[in-house]
């Protein structure tokens, strides 16, 4: 399903796109059309003049070895910092909160703009206040936007403990070294004869791939459907047009690469429809899904389908020829079923749910002119119905047909689509014990290697969800399991002994969820563990004690 947006409609409906500031317009005058796109758009000058438009996408020319983006800022180098804070220390600190502050995918105009900031503010309100403020700032926007792993996944640091060789190892290392094969000389006429072949093959450019690997991936059958195979042989036809992800055409030497920048299919969501056509957007998703998610929408999809063409119907039976007729209403049988949407059924559904929104007709006065023979004509008007809204219409069906097939792009989206997958993510998102998580892992891996109703790459997503689960579930703690933890930090030797025997024989213990008496039994450990340190000091300053020696004062009477 390949929809090319217009431009035309995404100036009327969607002005504010960032896609215009990539599509100047074409008045025959290419100079003035280029300045006038650059007064239209000031604040992305630099990135018009260093990106490239290709198709629907944006790329940028890079170096094979080129610098971070922080470093191509020239006020965000150390030298710079210090000659105008005066002090390497805040110097250093200066751009670690300018990192800390900018998005992990910053580019060099971000971090430009807000290195030029702060030094204005430090300029006007001093360095020490600047200084707290950015690094406040930076703590903040850290904890926004680390990932999701930096979030969920625990990260232990643990110290390699230096492994010491024995006497008989040191020696035969020794040995070793004294009886190593000196290496050979050096052959200058090879090594400039490599040197130039290096050079020679570093220049050439590829033009087409030389190793097909995308063939056995798309070109295969397998259980694909008729409308999946054409997707995958149009997505390989795309990618035999690309080498060393760029595109034939584009003239890079060995050492470079082109970047996407900027996809346009990807910038597109519901912001570009209006107030009134945004509900069909949000449905998208569950009759993309369908089953138990979404089944209850794809059906409801389909009780519409079959209310339009039964209306249809009913008028073609009333009006078989421009002339009234009573005609019994027509039946139509409706598919039960919680499968998702097929391509079909969504551009029916589309066309239904369009024709609703944009349902309003005018009439319209007609000029029509007429010739009855012999060179004479005559004029006449007449009345023609039309749609006022029908360029909006197009334009609201092609963002949606654009979201519609940008779904098939997500791999956990086209996997919800399996029931199988879907009903096992649901389940392991809805659980709330690590135990019930664990039976759903053995599930997911019997579906996977006995019944075959999963593929690989699913059950490992599967098996990603379960652990994300884990964590999740990890910190989920009822209140009596905290008064629990509470109760067990504070106890003594005896106290935790009957603390231990309580978590094997208390009702209340073996009722708790399986992550619950995980962390009690952690706690335990931990506090055993304490104690056995405190007894253990508490011994060695005792042992000191006694091994001191004893002092006598010897009485001495007068005499």
């Amino acid at each position: 399903m390949t929809v090319q947006l217009n431009t035309e409609q995404l100036r009327n409906f969607a002005p504010q796109s960032p896609i215009l500031a990539f599509s100047p317009l074409d008045t025959g005058s290419p100079m003035q059309d280029w300045y006038a796109h650059l007064g239209r758009n000031p604040f992305r000058r630099r990135e018009l003049e260093e990106f490239a438009i290709l198709g629907d996408v944006v790329v940028r020319i890079a170096d094979e070895l080129e610098p971070e983006p922080v470093d191509r800022v020239k006020i965000m180098s150390l030298e710079y910092a210090v000659r105008v804070l005066g002090d390497e220390c805040d110097a250093r600190e200066f751009v670690r909160c300018v990192k800390a502050i900018a998005s992990p995918d910053a580019g060099q105009f971000e971090y430009g703009q807000i290195a030029a900031y702060y030094y204005g503010e430090i300029r006007r309100r001093g360095i020490p206040e600047v200084l707290k403020e950015m690094g406040l700032l930076g703590m903040h926007m850290a904890a926004v936007t680390s990932t999701i792993a930096d979030r969920e996944i625990s990260v232990e640091e643990s110290r390699t403990v230096e492994q010491k060789l024995t006497v008989a190892e040191q020696r035969r290392v020794k040995e070793t070294a004294k009886n190593r094969t000196p290496l050979p000389p050096r052959s200058p006429n090879f090594d400039d004869e490599m040197r130039a072949v290096l050079e020679r093959v570093g220049r050439q450019k590829i033009s087409r791939m030389i190793t097909d690997d995308f063939a056995a991936f798309y070109l295969e059958d397998g259980d694909k459907s008729v409308e999946e195979l054409d997707r995958d042989f149009l997505t390989f036809d795309n990618l035999e047009q690309y080498d060393e992800n760029g595109i034939v055409g584009l003239r890079m030497n060995g050492g470079q690469r082109s970047v996407v920048v900027f996809d346009f299919d990807c910038e597109i969501d519901a912001s570009y429809l209006s107030q009134d056509a945004r509900h069909i957007a949000s449905e998208l998703g569950r009759l993309f899904v369908g089953h138990s998610l979404g089944g209850n929408a794809a059906q409801k999809g389909r009780d519409l389908i079959a209310a339009a063409e039964a209306e249809r119907d009913e008028c073609r039976a009333a009006f078989p020829s421009g002339q009234m007729r009573f005609a019994q209403p027509v039946t139509r049988s409706v598919e039960v079923s919680a499968r998702p949407f097929s391509d079909h059924e969504f551009d029916e559904w589309l066309a239904v749910k369009l024709d609703e929104l944009y349902g309003r007709r005018v009439s319209r006065s007609v000029r029509r002119i007429r010739s009855y023979g012999q060179g004479r004509t005559f004029e006449y008007m007449i009345d023609q119905e039309i749609n006022p809204d029908h360029e909006e219409m197009q334009y609201v069906a092609a963002i949606c047909r654009i979201m519609w097939s940008r779904q098939y792009e997500d791999f956990h989206l086209r996997s919800l689509r399996h029931q199988a997958y879907q009903e096992l993510y649901v389940a392991l998102r809805d659980t709330a014990d690590t135990a019930d998580v664990a039976n759903l892992k053995k599930r997911a891996y019997a579906a996977y290697k006995e019944d075959q109703e999963l593929s690989l790459k699913e059950f490992t997503a599967l098996n990603t969800v379960a652990k994300s689960q884990e964590v999740r579930l990890r910190d989920q703690l009822s209140p009596l399991t905290r008064n629990w933890l509470r109760m067990i930090a504070a106890a003594s030797t005896g106290r935790l002994r009957f603390l231990k025997f309580s978590l094997y024989n208390d009702a209340e213990a073996k009722a708790m969820r399986r992550q619950e008496k995980q962390r009690l039994w952690d706690a335990v450990r931990s506090r055993d563990a304490e104690l056995k340190a405190d007894a253990r000091t508490f011994g060695e300053r005792l042992n000191q004690n006694v091994a001191a020696p004893r002092s006598y004062v010897r009485v001495v009477h007068a005499t």
